[in-house]
């Protein structure tokens, strides 16, 4: 009996790891990906349990840690470079993760590791264009974006792992806003990567300004010729971002960062002349993805697709990784649509509970204060928290600071076949 076939739309994260699971149960995959083969970009990601688990798994984690960025530390500092609260790695608490790797990197490796199997075929610049389905079928049609040429096929199941603005989940559920699936958390923010300064090494660096505005810096690695920078504005509105980002229009993206960062000092002009010229410049207003479900029929979302975090959770890349394991698992334990229905049930709880923002949803606005005094309250005790984790860490007493809560999540690995 022929083998079930599935495209899985994204070679992300959360698509590659479908694919490579899916591959080792035996499923013909077709994984179709926007973008070219070699594209890297993205921010610094961390890896962290229960998602470590998966990756160990999968047998890439020596891989991964030969990627990691070297971040030594995250230090926090003023518009002089005077730092105003440094948390080293390995410390008692520290903003760094002990696994930190660039997304490129990570897709890269994940994307080598499924293209290994027979059964996995991989088609870049190839975008979904409609979806209909049938009592057993799904039939798309594919449009590869060098050639310009369409074509259809059929599958048993498709797997949308295409990002927030998932174009398989509007074909198979309906638009964002019939939905009402997007929920702002007043924010903008670029990512883009700039040459490397002797000032880049070794630590990620953050410079707060009136107005919620941050100036982020991090190193990508020691031989790395490039630094990542993160701008996050929060605001609940700022037109000409809005304007620019529903065009999909990059310049005018880059010329409204640029008018909102001129004139701040620290590295601010540095950071805007380069920004102009980056070529992996992402910029977006932050929204989490709230859906009632996240299937229809044989049409299955996972990641941002399905339930975007944002990134002032840090669970983006957890549940990525976290979800594609548990969709892939269901499936090898039933090669139906029925298998969706178990992994939203075991999945939903951890996904809701992942997607609160800290502080009931204050955290980025109280964390990235309004006025200057705001500004030098937040660094005092910045400072003095920084000093109390030295003096716990120096004289042994870790074990008196309150430890991170993590949600537990049973993977189930014992259970796989």
């Amino acid at each position: 009996m022929p083998s079930e076939r599935v495209l899985i739309c994204g070679a992300g994260v959360a698509g590659s790891i479908v694919a490579f699971w899916l591959a080792k149960y035996d499923f013909q995959v077709v994984v179709v990906e926007r973008s070219k083969a070699e594209q890297k970009a993205g921010q610094g990601i961390e890896i962290e349990e229960p998602a470590l688990q998966v990756v160990k798994a999968m047998g890439i984690l020596d891989e991964l840690n030969e990627r990691r960025t070297g971040e030594r530390g995250f230090n926090f500092v003023d518009q002089h470079s005077r730092s105003c609260g440094l948390f080293e790695i390995g410390g008692t608490v520290s903003l760094t993760g002990a696994l930190e790797i660039m997304r490129g990197d990570l897709t890269e490796i994940l994307y080598k590791a499924a293209d290994k199997f027979a059964n996995v075929t991989f088609q870049f610049e190839t975008t979904i264009q409609s979806l209909r389905q049938t009592q057993d079928k799904v039939i798309v049609d594919l449009e590869n974006k060098n050639t310009k040429t369409t074509r259809v096929e059929e599958f048993d199941m498709v797997v949308g792992a295409d990002g927030v603005k998932s174009r398989t989940r509007q074909l198979a559920m309906g638009s964002p806003e019939k939905l009402n699936c997007f929920k702002s958390v007043g924010a903008f923010v670029a990512y883009f990567s700039i040459p490397k300064e002797d000032q880049d090494w070794p630590y990620a660096r953050l410079c707060h300004f009136p107005n919620r505005r941050i100036l982020w810096t991090r190193p990508i690695r020691k031989e790395s010729k490039m630094t990542s920078v993160y701008l996050i504005h929060c605001c609940d509105d700022v037109p000409t971002l809005r304007q620019a980002n529903a065009a999909g229009d990059r310049l005018r993206q880059k010329e409204g960062f640029a008018e909102l960062y001129s004139g701040l000092g620290w590295e601010t002009p540095r950071v805007i002349e380069q920004m102009m010229r980056a070529e992996n410049f992402y910029s977006d207003e932050l929204v989490q993805v709230k859906l009632q479900k996240w299937s229809e029929h044989r049409v299955v979302l996972i990641g941002d697709a399905a339930w975007a975090p944002t990134p002032f959770t840090g669970q983006g890349n957890q549940l990525a990784i976290v979800g594609a394991w548990v969709l892939a698992q269901e499936l090898s334990r039933n090669r139906s649509p029925l298998a969706f229905e178990m992994y939203e049930k075991r999945l939903r709880s951890y996904v809701e509970s992942s997607q609160n923002i800290p502080l009931r949803g204050y955290a980025p606005y109280i964390f990235n204060p309004q006025t200057a005094w705001g500004i030098w309250v937040f660094r005092k005790i910045v400072r003095l928290a920084s000093w109390i984790i030295r003096f716990f860490t120096w004289m042994n007493l870790a074990g008196m600071l309150p430890e991170e809560h993590r949600d537990d999540f049973d993977l189930e690995i014992e259970k796989t076949k």
